[in-house]
């Protein structure tokens, strides 16, 4: 009696556990982004061989931004992940490291030729502010996109080498569309070299280096500008012929909004970290033409 009690006891925890084992043992693999532009790129290579994570949730300002540890906690299966070199990547990393030593960071801001913030905002009203470090908004440069794709595929293929044929295949489809989407927005902004984005946000130094635009920033050092700043910004409208106001979802557009009004400019609400790549960045350059 005691022995078939103790079986009834114990199946189900049998049969739980084999369960546990059985959905592990068939979970794809992942990677981890940190943002969701290049949860395309690396969604366009792997197809459904892979499981893609983004860790930065839409409408975020990525620079103030701190995941829980719940949200962390989400993440800790990642069999590779793809930063782009903001600071809060190296706390995470560090804890992630611990529950899963395996894991295999990349940083696809390697390589590359990056600008300082000085480079990216130095038409901006900061006069005399200091800047540091580099700016990471790579990716809105579709030149820079297709080295970091390429950077992406090379990395999963030595990870997954049993898909090699697909990934490289589907790398070239994404390539091609690259290289098309760089020859059309060159095609559509070439009338306009020489004029200016007033932006709320500095994040378009590449965009603006691809394309011989200016980029005007509202912001300073991430915090909303001074009056001061506002009629520094007003003078240099009188020497860069401005094309139109561009506002990012999640950080603080009042600045820009204030001057795009003051001056009749178009005002368009855009986001850099949207998912579809080349919808976005095809929108952002009719944006500017219009």
């Amino acid at each position: 009696m005691f022995i078939r009690l103790l079986v009834l006891l114990l199946t189900p925890l049998f049969f739980f556990s084999c369960s546990k084992k059985h959905v592990e043992t068939n979970r794809k693999p992942s990677a981890m982004v940190t943002i969701a532009p290049y949860a395309y790129f690396v969604e366009r290579i792997v197809g459904n061989t892979l499981d893609v994570q983004t860790l930065i949730p839409p409408d975020m300002n990525l620079h103030i931004y701190e995941p829980s540890p719940k949200s962390v906690e989400m993440h800790t299966r990642a069999n590779v992940w793809f930063q782009i070199g903001e600071p809060f990547e190296k706390k995470i990393t560090q804890s992630l490291l611990e529950k899963n030593p395996k894991l295999k960071t990349v940083n696809l801001q390697a390589g590359l030729d990056v600008l300082t913030e000085e480079d990216a905002i130095e038409l901006s009203p900061c006069v005399g502010h200091h800047h540091t470090g580099a700016d990471l908004h790579t990716w809105l440069s579709p030149k820079l996109a297709l080295k970091q794709a390429q950077h992406i595929s090379q990395t999963l293929i030595a990870l997954f080498p049993e898909y090699r044929e697909e990934y490289q295949k589907n790398f070239n489809n994404l390539a091609l569309d690259l290289q098309t989407l760089d020859r059309d927005i060159e095609k559509i902004l070439s009338p306009f070299k020489g004029n200016a984005l007033l932006v709320s946000h500095s994040a378009f130094g590449y965009f603006c280096r691809d394309y011989g635009l200016i980029q005007l920033s509202v912001e300073c050092e991430g915090k909303e500008p001074r009056p001061r700043d506002i009629q520094q910004i007003l003078e240099k409208t009188k020497i860069y012929p401005v094309q139109c106001v561009l506002l990012q979802k999640g950080f603080n557009n009042r600045g820009a909004t204030q001057i795009g009004e003051k001056l009749q400019l178009p005002i368009y609400l855009v986001d850099p970290y949207a998912r579809d790549y080349l919808k976005n960045m095809r929108q952002i350059a009719g944006n500017i033409a219009k």
